[in-house]
């Protein structure tokens, strides 16, 4: 059995993270601070998600086309406007990726 060394720093998030969610458990929400946690967690992930799949969804409509049509139609003559409104879309299509691929390894 190996005995866990905790930073000073470690030490003040756990004792913090302890005092702002101990309404959460005390009343009942939540059996534990890892429930806490885990449900936080997954809570802000799936807005992060939802947030970009919006997004991805509002410049599909906008744009009347799919990404990769969009891009297939700017090839070597888009203007400014639509370069930055391909750099909006890559951006967002990028974070959705990356929040889906961390909702999958913290499940």
């Amino acid at each position: 059995m190996s005995n866990l060394t905790y930073s000073p720093n470690e030490v003040r998030l756990m004792q913090y993270a302890e005092k702002i969610f101990a309404p959460l458990i005390h009343e009942g929400v939540f059996d534990n601070l890892e429930r806490v946690f885990s449900a936080l967690l997954l809570d802000y992930i799936d807005r992060q998600i939802a947030l970009y799949k919006n997004k991805n969804n509002e410049l599909e409509a906008r744009h009347q086309k799919s990404f990769d049509d969009f891009t297939a139609s700017l090839k070597n003559r888009a203007t400014p406007e639509q370069e930055e409104a391909w750099i909006d879309w890559e951006a967002a299509r990028t974070f959705l990726r990356k929040w889906q691929n961390i909702r999958k390894r913290v499940t």
